[in-house]
């Protein structure tokens, strides 16, 4: 039992330190207006899709997130309004936090080439806390590993709070095989402290991506790649305050299959954490299912266990010329 109680002090202990950290999720290659608005423009597309996302050290201490978006393409007025609301859940606290946004993406076309997606977005966030299930400094006993069921610290904390998000970004890409993003959020630094006595402003979060696809098998000769198959590179990188964080994906698209590398780096005030992670998607006719699996490398484990990410998505797209490319699934096929 003393162990039970030591290994839920230490998951309550990491789970408190990035409460006030953008909680990152793996697919941001699939659905990568999950960290720039601007790229639900990209293609000139209208989607819709879901991701699920469940990581922690085992079910007893698992981080729970979910994201829905939809975005249309109005052709005659060349923007695209998009809509997403993402949640994340810690049961071990009785935290969760929930935010919906609109974004407005605008489509100006630099040259035939080349095209410019600037976005501005808007957010309504709510953050609850059940602070029955937290654990104060005074219930612990280090010694024995007990913890009591009564605290004698005073709780001065409300239990929910509401804001509201400002963010723009920017895309600009070529027809062919590259594009380049800068997104800013949390520009009006929203407040989401628990504790009217205290302020804890979100940072300004600050992130850059770059992409590029190659095409594997241009004249479909050969003998064992299917004729649509691509090599997808994309690269993310995010500084909010004192985190930055470094996302890349290498992904082989071969006709109706993908299949993809991932690593994740982590750094926040000397604290490292690294991940590897490994995809797998089927498109099927204009629906895309994928999963994406992560763990950490060199970092010490928790009651036997690493700290690992599992995750699903499914998207569809509604672009009315995508039934004409069947088996091409190229990121930028639409805009050849």
């Amino acid at each position: 039992m003393t162990a039970k109680y030591i290994y839920t002090f230490f998951v309550a202990t990491f789970c408190l330190q990035i409460f006030g950290q953008d909680f990152a999720l793996k697919n941001q290659n699939k659905v990568m207006g999950i960290v720039n608005p601007s790229f639900y423009g990209f293609g000139d597309s209208s989607k819709a899709g879901v991701i699920y996302n469940s990581e922690g050290y085992n079910e007893g201490s698992k981080i729970e997130s979910r994201l829905g978006f939809a975005t249309h393409y109005f052709d005659n007025n060349e923007f695209s309004l998009a809509l997403d609301v993402n949640s994340t859940k810690i049961s071990q606290l009785g935290y969760s936090t929930t935010q919906a946004n609109i974004h407005y993406i605008y489509k100006a076309q630099l040259s035939y080439e080349w095209t410019f997606n600037p976005s501005i977005t808007v957010g309504y966030g709510n953050n609850r806390l059940d602070y029955s299930s937290l654990i104060f400094e005074d219930q612990i006993n280090v010694l024995t590993g007990y913890i009591a069921g009564i605290t004698r610290d005073p709780v001065t904390i409300d239990n929910k709070i509401n804001y509201v998000d400002i963010g723009a970004g920017a895309v600009v890409h070529n027809n062919r095989n590259l594009f380049f993003g800068l997104n800013l959020k949390h520009i009006n630094r929203p407040e989401t402290s628990f504790n009217s006595d205290a302020s804890n402003k979100k940072d300004l979060f600050i992130s850059a991506q770059s992409g590029y696809e190659r095409d594997l098998n241009p004249y479909g000769q050969s003998a064992f790649l299917p004729e649509n198959s691509y090599l997808y590179l994309y690269n993310s990188f995010a500084k909010q305050g004192a985190k930055t964080r470094i996302d890349l994906y290498q992904e082989a698209i071969l006709g109706n299959i993908s299949f993809g590398l991932n690593e994740h780096f982590n750094k926040y005030d000397g604290f490292s954490i690294s991940q590897l992670g490994t995809s797998f998607s089927v498109f099927i006719e204009e629906i895309e299912v994928g999963a994406n699996y992560s763990f950490d490398i060199g970092t010490k484990k928790i009651a036997g266990t690493t700290f690992n990410t599992f995750e699903l998505y499914v998207t569809f797209d509604f672009n009315p010329f995508k039934k004409n490319r069947r088996g091409n699934n190229s990121r930028f096929y639409d805009m050849q």
